[in-house]
């Protein structure tokens, strides 16, 4: 049975290429929003799907998909993505084309060459779902006079005095300094001291710039002081060992003493950074921490020629 559609569906959601080995490269594209203008109608965004025969280089995306979905190792998840490549070969031979769910339908021309025909409604896009068409009217176009006698009886002019608002915000600040005074009442000689928890960013706003500038200093004042007693009385933090990386996965699926053999074989060599990775679903040797899974492909794109190295393929550790 061919599954690989399946898996290229769920990788194109977080990926814009999936390479087959020895097939070819399934690219998104993206369309933008657009309009049509003999029905009036505007058209969502949507993502197309492309294909490129001569993308076959093995980008291992597609056999780490595998190796997560049946837990099998590296080399079976390849030699389960061949035999399904053949038979996705012989099904076009045969019938002359193979439609792919959710994707589209890959067939042979005339010339023996593969041809893909795009699902016309577009990929699945999370982020564009529920997005549809709509029906927009033209509207009628109106002269500049009949614009201005519209506008003309509707406008007003309000003018108030500058001076006026700086009374009315001193005013404010007055009444405000009155009400966060301090109140005391005693009782069995015991003085306790209230005071009213008033929001003030609105009289703020009313305040005069030189007013509102003294009151902005001692707020920052304020608050570089609190900031300084609160990393004096917070204990210093030691940073741990990050969990969430890309690593270089050399073997899977290997005892503990095998697989601190191998680790021990490879610090031997020089190779520090490869140490075991236990997991529910058994241990796995791995090598180096990158930030992003480009970064770990180019290292193992750089080791590859090495026999140690020759089977590894890109792991995210979360």
């Amino acid at each position: 049975m061919i599954q690989l559609e399946k898996h290229i569906e769920i990788l194109l959601l977080s990926n814009d290429c999936v390479i087959v080995p020895n097939f070819g490269g399934f690219m998104t594209h993206s369309v933008n929003a657009r309009r049509c203008e003999s029905e009036n109608i505007f058209l969502p965004p949507y993502r197309t799907l492309g294909f490129n025969p001569q993308l076959t280089m093995n980008d291992s995306l597609l056999a780490q998909s595998y190796v997560e979905t049946y837990d099998i190792s590296y080399p079976e998840a390849l030699r389960k993505i061949e035999d399904e490549v053949r038979e996705l070969r012989q099904h076009i031979e045969n019938e002359g084309q193979y439609e792919m769910s959710g994707l589209g339908t890959i067939s042979l021309n005339d010339e023996g060459k593969y041809i893909f025909e795009p699902c016309e409604a577009g990929i699945l896009t999370p982020k564009l779902y529920g997005l549809d068409s709509f029906e927009f009217k033209k509207l009628k176009a109106q002269t500049t006079e009949s614009i201005a006698q519209n506008v003309a009886p509707k406008a007003k002019t309000i003018t108030i005095k500058v001076s006026h608002l700086r009374n009315i915000a001193a005013a404010c600040v007055a009444v405000l300094a009155l009400m966060l005074l301090p109140q005391q009442n005693t009782s069995n000689n015991v003085a306790v001291t209230q005071s009213s928890i008033i929001s003030t960013n609105v009289l703020r706003q009313m305040m005069p710039k030189e007013i509102k500038a003294e009151a902005q200093k001692i707020d920052v004042a304020k608050a570089t002081a609190k900031q300084v007693e609160t990393q004096k009385a917070q204990p210093k933090i030691v940073t741990a060992e990050p969990t969430n990386y890309f690593c270089i996965v050399l073997a899977s699926k290997v005892s503990k003493t095998n697989a601190n053999a191998f680790v021990d074989h490879l610090h031997k060599n020089g190779f520090d950074a490869a140490k075991v990775l236990s997991r529910e679903s058994g241990n796995k040797v791995i090598y180096g921490q990158y930030e992003t899974e480009a970064k770990a492909y180019s290292a193992l794109r750089e080791l590859r020629s090495l026999k140690d190295f020759r089977d590894g393929w890109v792991m995210q550790v979360k």
